[in-house]
């Protein structure tokens, strides 16, 4: 693993060493010897960071030289899933048109539902 994408990474993200061990459920210490090229963490564990900091296990180990794309940025920034982020980038996939159509299916949907339930 490229231990200076992974600091510059977790920093970037508002992370700190902490915040990352705690999600991992791991000691602090053992999250150290990581970014310190102490250790190297095994598939499942390089795997769950790649998740935690939204981006790519390449990306992790100096495989992958670009930065995230723009949909990851913004998936970091706000915590999403990877559902979210999957969702989100399915629905920029479409053509306005069909983003247009699917829109307003949904301001629909909730209508009818807050119809039913009186929560106008």
């Amino acid at each position: 693993m490229n231990i200076e994408i992974l600091k510059q990474t977790r920093e970037s993200r508002c992370k700190t060493q902490k915040d990352i061990a705690d999600e991992l459920h791991l000691p602090l210490s053992t999250y150290r010897s990581y970014e310190q090229g102490k250790r190297e963490p095994n598939n499942e564990i390089l795997c769950q960071i790649a998740d935690i900091l939204n981006v790519t296990t390449d990306y992790l180990l100096g495989r992958e030289v670009r930065e995230p794309d723009t949909i990851g940025k913004l998936a970091a920034e706000f915590n999403m899933t990877a559902l979210e982020k999957k969702i989100l980038d399915n629905y920029l996939s479409l053509p306005k048109d069909m983003r247009g159509d699917l829109m307003e299916f949904l301001r629909k949907s909730v209508r009818e539902v807050q119809q039913e339930s009186g929560d106008q």
